[in-house]
């Protein structure tokens, strides 16, 4: 059966890492720092990087409107923006997949963040009502869910994957960290003929993509362990992706400790339903990113923890471990955001230090 045009496009156009945009901020953390956002849009240009998604749980819906926008403007034609949708409610999701549809957005990535279905077709009409409701290419989310183990102890209702997979605007399928590695084979199996597979685990691909082809994976802090001068992690992927695995392990093993050290941070976070903000806006400072302090947004410690002065040496430590020097060294400069810093703002200007000390 021949293939859709919004799947063509991606075997095409999607290829390589799809990093994660998290917002920044003024120092008073209530407005959006545009100039911060707009720099990481570069910067994730400078890795190598083919797309970057913007991260909602940080913002306001309105200012989650506004980053894609940014995004959208200064990557045109440079790097594709993906939207992540994943609200409490369907309304919510629709008005977020149109709202990112206007701004330019390439792709977008749905979470059922919310969901809590009894069965297998639930989660294909979560969907289902998603994809209809916009032109937008979409990608599905693979992830150790809570809330699906009753329907399988893996969390993924790969049956409404297998479904979804046959729609023509259903293009990638992310796998993402803490997910089972039968279950990312089961997935390369029964849908890499269909859609694109992306895996965030690196050690995963060699063998997955013997049952698939592997050509993209995100979206992920991959700036854990490469730089712009030292893009390790996109040098892997394309080395995966023409097949050529001696130049896949030889890189690999390269980027491993500081990857390793990044994975044992993230995954038991991941299964908490939480992530280390802090932490990932501080690997993106050390090579060259706007840095800048997120919003504490309520969760508890165990789910999203404070980036504290022993967990910034560990990072340092970590990018030290495979040959990259944190090209980056004023903490003042991190605390506010590059692109603040350099207008003269510093820690007095800040009206608090949420996540950090």
């Amino acid at each position: 059966m021949r293939e859709s045009e919004q799947k063509q496009w991606a075997r095409e156009h999607y290829k390589g890492i799809d990093n994660l945009l998290l917002p920044s901020y003024k120092p008073n953390m209530r407005e959006l720092d545009e100039d911060g956002i707009r720099h990481d849009v570069r910067q994730s240009i400078r890795h190598g990087f083919f797309s970057t998604s913007a991260v909602a749980p940080l913002c306001e819906p309105e200012e989650y409107q506004r980053v894609l926008e940014l995004a959208c403007d200064e990557g045109k034609g440079k790097i594709l923006v993906g939207a992540y949708v994943g609200e409490a409610t369907q309304e919510a999701n629709r008005e977020l997949l149109a709202q990112a549809e206007k701004a330019g957005c390439s792709h977008a990535v749905l979470v059922p963040r919310y969901l809590t279905p009894e069965s297998e077709e639930q989660v294909f009409a979560w969907y289902k009502e998603l994809i209809d409701s916009t032109r937008l290419p979409i990608v599905l989310y693979a992830q150790n869910n809570p809330r699906l183990r009753h329907l399988h102890p893996s969390g993924i209702a790969l049956e409404a994957f297998e479904q979804l997979a046959r729609l023509p605007s259903v293009v990638a399928v992310k796998l993402t960290q803490a997910i089972n590695l039968v279950r990312a084979m089961e997935c390369a199996e029964r849908l890499g003929d269909k859609i694109l597979v992306g895996p965030v685990h690196l050690d995963m691909m060699p063998l997955l993509s013997k049952a698939c082809t592997v050509q993209w994976s995100g979206q992920w802090n991959a700036e854990c362990a490469q730089s712009p001068e030292k893009p390790y992690v996109a040098d892997y992927l394309r080395a995966i992706a023409r097949n050529d695995l001696q130049e896949a392990y030889s890189l690999y093993w390269r980027l491993e400790p500081a990857y390793s050290a990044f994975f044992k941070l993230q995954a038991p976070l991941l299964l908490k339903g939480g992530h280390p903000w802090a932490h990932l806006k501080y690997n993106q400072w050390c090579v060259g990113g706007n840095g800048g302090l997120v919003r504490d947004i309520g969760k508890p410690r165990d789910q999203v923890p404070v980036l504290t002065a022993e967990a910034r040496e560990r990072i340092r430590q970590n990018y030290r471990s495979i040959g990259i020097e944190p090209n980056r060294n004023d903490e003042e400069e991190f605390v506010v955001g590059a692109a603040n810093f350099a207008k003269g703002f510093g820690k007095a200007n800040m009206a608090n230090l949420p996540l950090f000390e």
